[in-house]
C-alpha cells in the first residue's frame, strides 16, 4: 500500500470538509445581513433590537463565566481540604511508625 497517496488522499478530503464548512458559515452570514436588510422594522429599530440582543448576551456570558468561577473556586477549596485532611493522616501515620521504630529500639537496647 502507498502511504503517501493514501494521506495525501485523506488530507485533501479533510480540506474539502473544511471547504464546504467554510461556505456553509459563509452562506449563514449572507442569509442573515441580508435577512437584516428587509426586515420591516426602520434601522434604527433593527440597530436597537441588535444591541438589546447584544447586550443580554453579554450579560449571560457574564453570568455563566461568574457561575463557573463560583463553582471552581468551590471545588478547588475541597481539593485543598482534601489534600490537608490527607497530609494531615500522612503525618499520624509517620508520627506513629517513628513512635513505634524508637519503642522497638529502646526495647532493644
Amino acid at each position: 500500500m502507498n502511504y503517501k497517496k493514501y494521506l495525501n488522499g485523506r488530507l485533501s478530503d479533510d480540506n474539502d470538509s473544511a471547504k464546504i464548512i467554510a461556505a456553509l458559515l459563509a452562506g449563514v452570514a449572507v442569509g442573515a445581513a441580508i435577512g437584516i436588510l428587509f426586515a420591516p422594522d426602520s434601522g434604527s429599530e433593527t440597530r436597537s433590537q441588535i444591541s438589546d440582543k447584544a447586550k443580554d448576551l453579554a450579560s449571560s456570558v457574564k453570568d455563566k463565566v461568574q457561575t463557573a468561577k463560583d463553582s471552581l473556586s468551590v471545588k478547588a477549596d475541597e481539593l485543598k481540604n482534601s489534600a490537608n485532611d490527607a497530609l494531615g493522616k500522612a503525618k499520624e501515620k509517620y508520627s506513629k511508625a517513628t513512635n513505634d521504630v524508637e519503642d522497638s529500639v529502646e526495647g532493644g537496647i
